[in-house]
């Protein structure tokens, strides 16, 4: 049997939010549009409107995978993942971003090959060049912990082990967003929480007062340890994973 780490991508893998960062990038000017269209759309689908926008300015798949190359990757957590690797544990990424965008910034960054699966909202290039993003998603999941609309987290790793009946002894979940708590719902190990992103703020009973998931119950069995940044989580990595090469 093996370990299993669970990255989340957004602001816990990478130290960026995929979605906003490559469109700022491309367009700058369609950017602008994200806070006033966030209200109207669901997020997958603003994505999936907002490409398509960026595609009818002539920005092609090139310029993107040019993005994809530029975000910010932490060297440390690059390394951890070799690290984990290495001491045969298994990666997957479980994440509300898109699976193009996952896949090309990994192979940019010339770590896809340590990822076992990548667990996301499809995407795809149509023969024109057009991005398409889709929801992973479209039936409501009714899940009672704070999930996206498109994704239950808790779910969908659920469905993974299930795949994998006693493969795995220990999970250690990585996570900063409200949607990384119903995950670390269904584990009994380690939950990885970011220091200042909302995951943390809830779990601390920090939100504020009128917050809609101020009163929620967020007891959960895993032990919890909160990291600042990719040098905590390669410190914490090695702690776990390098006495087991």
């Amino acid at each position: 049997m093996k370990r299993l780490v669970v990255f989340d991508f957004d602001w816990s893998l990478i130290d960026q939010n995929s979605d906003v960062w490559i469109i700022e990038q491309l367009s700058p000017i369609i950017a602008k549009q994200i806070n006033e269209l966030k209200e109207k759309y669901q997020w997958t689908d603003l994505m999936n409107y907002l490409v398509g926008e960026i595609y009818k300015q002539g920005i092609t798949k090139q310029q993107f995978e040019q993005a994809f190359a530029a975000i910010p990757f932490k060297p440390e957590m690059i390394e951890a993942l070799k690290m984990i690797k290495s001491a045969n544990g298994d990666i997957i990424i479980l994440s509300d971003a898109n699976t193009v965008y996952i896949e090309a910034i990994l192979k940019a960054y010339e770590v896809i090959d340590l990822i076992s699966n990548i667990i996301s909202n499809p995407a795809a290039w149509d023969e024109d060049g057009r991005l398409h993003i889709r929801r992973l998603n479209n039936i409501p999941h009714g899940c009672e912990n704070p999930c996206s609309e498109n994704i239950c987290k808790g779910h969908e790793l659920i469905k993974f082990l299930s795949a994998h009946p006693n493969e795995y002894y220990q999970i250690i979940y990585v996570g900063d967003s409200f949607n990384d708590f119903c995950p670390a719902t269904k584990i009994n190990d380690i939950l990885l929480a970011r220091e200042g992103f909302k995951l943390a703020s809830f779990l601390n009973d920090t939100l504020p007062s009128s917050h809609e998931y101020k009163n929620m119950n967020r007891q959960i069995s895993p032990r919890i340890i909160y990291w600042k940044d990719a040098v905590r989580i390669l410190e914490f990595i090695n702690d776990i994973f390098g006495k087991s090469k």
